[in-house]
Parts: C-alpha cells; structure tokens; sequence
C-alpha cells in the first residue's frame, strides 16, 4: 500500500478546507510513527493482500453464472492461502509489534473483505463487466495542487461508482455523509480509473470493523464535480499558498500544530468574554461553553504532551521541570513469587484469585459468534448505557427517560 502523503492529503481534508493556512505549517512537522498508525498500516496490507488473493483465485472474471465463483472461504486455512505471501509478511509485522494476528486476520477478513467481495460479486450480476480495484492509485491535481492519493477499494459497475475506506481504529464511529475525505477519494476515482465510465451515481462506504459499523452515502456525480469546482479547489489553492485565516475547531484534534496554535490559544481565554453580572450562567449559556471547551480539552492535553516531549529532548520550558511520575509496584515473575509463598506454607486460596469467566469477546473467538449466542445468548445482560451529555449534531438517540439519568448521578453532589 502507498506510504508517501501529499501536503493537502485528502485524510487531512476537513481540517486544511476549514483551517487553510495550517496545511503549509504542518508540512514542516516530521511525520510520527505511532504503535496506531503502524497497527492501521498493517491491518491495510492485510486487507489488500485478502483481496488481491480473491481476485487473482478467479480464473476468468467473465465467466460468471451465478453459481461457479469463488465463495468468501469459510475457513482460517483458505483464508490464509488467499491471502498468500503479503498476508504472511502482515502476520510477522504483527508478531513485531504484539498484536495478535489472528485477531486482526478474523476482524479485517470478517468485517471489512467479505463486505467488499460481496458487494462486487453483486455488482457482476448486474454488469458482467464490473471490476474492483484494490489501493488505487488516485490523482487530484486538477483540483487539488500536487494532490493525490489511494483508496482501499473501487468497485465499478454500470453507471455507477462505488470508493470504500477502511478505518482500523476503534475510536468514533465516522460518518460517510459529508465527508470530505471520501469526496476526496470519490472525485479521484471518477478522474482516474472510472473516467472513461458514464458514471452518474458515487457510493462513498465507510468500513469500521472494530466497531462493525458501516456507513454509506450516495451522491449524484454531477453534485460531486460541483463540490469539487465550487468548495474543494479554492479551499486547496488558498491552503497551498498557505492563505486565509486560522479557524479552530474539532477538525484540530489531530492536527501536528495544535499545541503551538495561537488560535487555539486565543480560544482558552473564553471565560474573559462572560459578563461580570453577578448572576449565574444561564442554560443558554453553558451550551456555548460546553461547545467551545470540547477543543480545549484536546489542546490543552496536546499543549502538556508537546511541553514533556520538549523538556526530554533538552530544550525545558521556562518555570517547569520534569520529575518522576507516580508509578505501581509489581511482581513482574509471578511464577517464582507462588513458588515462595507455597514454600512458605501458605495455601493457593489465600494469595489466589478465584477463576473468572473469560470476556465476551475472547469467548465468541472461541465459539464463533453464531455458536456463541447458541449457547450462551440467553445468559448475556446488555445494561442501559450510563447517560452522557453530547450536541445535537450526534446520530444517537436522546435518551426519552429522564430516570435513567437521574440514577446515575444520584451519588453526585451538586
């Protein structure tokens, strides 16, 4: 899979299209490797190697009878012949860095392949000719200055252009409707590999296999070309030259400047702008704190990070130092510890803890999820979520008792 980033990348797209002069400075920052982005590389090799392995099983694509494909391959043993030498070299890059492979083949295969080679063989039976391309290479220079980029899959068939991306983490789930990185990718595939296809509806899917959840949105293609011409380009052009003002918001959390943004900065002086009145704050009021707040937890955690990470590197910040943190006791060899402690007469009840029951998760790995809910479905409780306060624009229900709130603060004092 392509490793290489533009300086306006189409994942960095809502934050350099809201916030245009932050793309030229953050080009300046060295790009961190952190143990997320190297599990979600390694989950995308392993997504591309499941893939390129079903394509290249099928000896005639056009030969399709409804019948004589290749089925998704029910076992672990297929499933890892599939995806051939590139599968395994995931699997080492895994061992590498303490993942559990298995759980990472099960997950990606399960929940983010099968979905896209279902979806194709769908699309052959409405176009004998409908093809899927795994990491394509996009371009988007026509819009976007020096802008390129890859999507995890592309399946076209017909009239119709379908963009998949696969997010490993397992943070928020992420919404496909107006999501600028996808219209990113969309556009791309509609100027690359489906530009000699008289496309005129873009499926843009949004695949989170942690999180099993999948989103989809639906476009005509003549609203993505307007987009492109009327939004996208003079964001990208202003944001190329490194025009147009700072504008904080939730687009900055993964931002490489935040801690060093003035912007942001100037944000954490909001309390100045309350009246001085000596009543208190009315409901109206916390709303728009709440909102602005959000921001400065993110900023100020970034801020703290970025000041520790200057002070290790020999450059302190004035009027603060680094100490030694708190840190817990353990017995790192715990085999020899029981051996003492048996030795010393002490019976396994009294230095043990009782067995415990595995977690859900291991257990449906161990029984498959189908066997899972056979035997143990009826013995599974799922409790009402603690209540939490979010904005308006979240997709989730509000919740329509207010008991259930009441219940969960009842030990809070106000």
């Amino acid at each position: 899979m392509p490793t290489d980033h533009a300086i306006l990348a189409p994942s960095a797209s809502k934050r350099w299209m809201t916030c245009t002069p932050s793309a030229r400075l953050e080009a300046r920052e060295p790009q961190k490797d952190t143990a997320y982005t190297r599990e979600g590389t390694i989950a995308h090799s392993m997504a591309e190697a499941l893939l390129r392995g079903a394509l290249a099983a099928q000896k005639d694509l056009r030969d399709y009878n409804g019948s004589s494909f290749l089925e998704w391959p029910a076992e672990r043993k297929h499933v890892v012949e599939m995806g051939g030498a590139d599968l395994l070299k995931a699997f080492t890059a895994c061992e590498g860095e303490n993942l559990d492979p298995d759980e990472m083949l099960d997950t990606v295969s399960e929940h983010y392949a099968r979905l896209v080679w279902e979806d194709y063989l769908d699309a052959l039976t409405r176009d004998p000719d409908a093809v899927l391309l795994v990491e394509a290479r996009l371009k988007l220079d026509e819009y976007i200055p020096d802008g390129f980029g890859s999507s995890d899959a592309i399946i076209i068939h017909g009239r119709t252009l379908c963009v998949y991306d696969l997010k490993y983490g397992k943070g928020v789930k992420v919404s496909a409707v107006g999501n600028t990185q996808m219209q990113c990718y969309a556009l791309g595939a509609l100027l690359g590999p489906a530009e000699l296809y008289d496309i005129q509806e873009v499926s843009m899917v949004i695949i989170q296999p942690r999180l099993q959840w999948v989103s989809n949105n639906i476009i005509p293609a003549s609203f993505l070309l307007d987009w492109a011409k009327d939004v996208l380009r003079p964001a990208a052009v202003a944001a190329y030259l490194g025009d147009g003002e700072f504008v904080p918001g939730d687009h900055c959390r993964f931002c490489a400047i935040a801690p060093r943004c003035k912007a942001l900065a100037l944000q954490a002086s909001i309390l100045q702008e309350i009246d001085r009145s000596p009543d208190l704050l009315s409901n109206e009021q916390i709303g728009e704190l709440l909102k602005k707040v959000a921001n400065l937890k993110s900023w100020i955690a970034g801020l703290e990070a970025y000041a520790l990470e200057l002070a290790l590197a020999g450059n302190p910040v004035p009027g603060f130092k680094v100490v030694e943190g708190r840190s817990n006791r353990t017995i790192p060899d715990q085999k020899a510890a029981i051996e003492a402690l048996d030795k010393a007469g002490f019976g396994e009840d009294s230095y043990l803890r009782p067995r415990e029951l595995k977690t859900i998760s291991d257990l449906e790995k161990l029984l498959t999820k189908k066997g899972f809910a056979t035997i143990l479905g009826k013995y599974v409780v799922k409790p009402q979520g603690k209540a939490t306060l979010v904005e308006d624009s979240d997709p989730r229900p509000a919740m329509n008792s207010t008991s259930a709130a009441k219940e969960d603060f009842k030990d809070i004092n106000l």
